[in-house]
């Protein structure tokens, strides 16, 4: 009862192909653990669906869960209940000691409705395009065969940010195929190299995601895939490490859910680190104290006499923690860019 709820709110909201919605609700969201509704399966008109995922974080891989398929019966909508169904997901994904929540907003708008609920927009693409007149001459590396072993290598490699399953890898490859001719090209250079996901329609190409150890490697990766689409145009996302803000798109959102874990990674990994930070979590209390930074360790208190570094809400706090390394310098905080991409949004 509860998945045919879940789907039957899902189709009111979203126009997906019917043979992806068999797909993924054969497939994917088959676990009624992972979906949350507003009320019983009976009367509920809100729903998600929260996925498990690993989140690589100053060097250690912390429990997160992505939220996905967010919506609402339309003739239910604006009576806050979306609302109501995030919370609960957040106060279970605190219980199931999720460090974080991540989401994808489906449209520019609802980057104001997540702010409100303490998500902060932290995950960027680089987008880049190029006509045909872009060859990507000077590139490295031989054309090798993808692997999920390789894929999870240079994800690793990011430093920071959503870590894909080889379950998910195989969900991803699946998803592009439905969405169009699908292209997964790998390259070699000993044990570097890059790796690149795209979509070919009939009039452009989409990079959905490329990941590269130098940009040599980025180079011969594009290299191959203008070899197999000719002239067409092609739209690169790509983690955001150019500097140019020119290029740097909005992409994702997170959620501290656990910052006592969260800030126990940040002291684990920066032991000269001294810091006391006050916050505020309206939506989950159980956050809400001081959390103090000393000798490696975090510690907590519901209340603390003296001064504070930062006196912050959720998702300023998360905002400082995956900021640029500028901005992290004024804060004397290490600071990092996550990166997210290939997410079934």
């Amino acid at each position: 009862m509860k998945t045919e709820r879940f789907q039957k709110i899902f189709e009111s909201a979203f126009d997906d192909p019917e043979a992806w919605r068999k797909w993924f609700f054969g497939c994917v969201a088959t676990d009624p653990n992972q979906i949350y509704l507003d009320t019983d399966a009976e009367r509920a008109s809100a729903a998600l669906l929260m996925q498990p995922y690993v989140f690589l974080y100053q060097g250690r891989k912390l429990k997160s869960g992505y939220m996905s398929c967010i919506a609402t019966l339309p003739e239910h909508r604006s009576k806050g209940l979306a609302s109501k169904v995030i919370k609960s997901a957040l106060r279970d994904a605190r219980s199931r000691g999720y460090a974080f929540c991540e989401l994808i907003p489906a449209e520019d708008h609802l980057y104001f409705f997540y702010d409100r609920l303490n998500f902060a927009t932290v995950f960027y693409t680089d987008c880049e395009h190029y006509t045909s007149l872009h060859s990507f001459n000077g590139g490295m590396g031989a054309v090798a065969d993808t692997s999920y072993a390789l894929f999870h290598g240079l994800e690793m490699r990011q430093g920071c940010g959503v870590l894909h399953s080889e379950d998910d890898y195989r969900n991803i490859l699946h998803d592009m195929e439905l969405d169009g001719k699908a292209h997964h090209i790998a390259v070699l250079e000993g044990l570097e190299g890059a790796m690149l996901f795209a979509t070919e329609k009939p009039r452009a190409v989409e990079v959905k995601c490329l990941l590269a150890d130098d940009e040599k490697y980025a180079v011969a990766a594009l290299a191959e895939l203008r070899r197999r689409v000719g002239e067409k145009t092609i739209t690169v996302k790509r983690p955001p490490v150019s500097g140019n803000p020119a290029l740097l798109r909005s992409y994702g959102m997170v959620r501290l859910t656990s910052p006592m874990t969260v800030l126990s990674a940040l002291a684990g990994n920066h032991r000269e680190l001294r810091l006391t930070i006050r916050l505020h979590d309206a939506e989950l209390p159980e956050n809400t104290g001081v959390y103090t930074i000393r000798r490696g360790e975090c510690t907590f208190e519901e209340w603390h006499e003296g001064k504070f570094d930062l006196d912050v809400t959720p998702a300023v706090l998360a905002s400082i923690l995956f900021s640029s390394n500028k901005a992290g310098e004024i804060f004397n905080i290490p600071t990092r860019r996550p990166y997210m991409a290939l997410m079934l949004d």
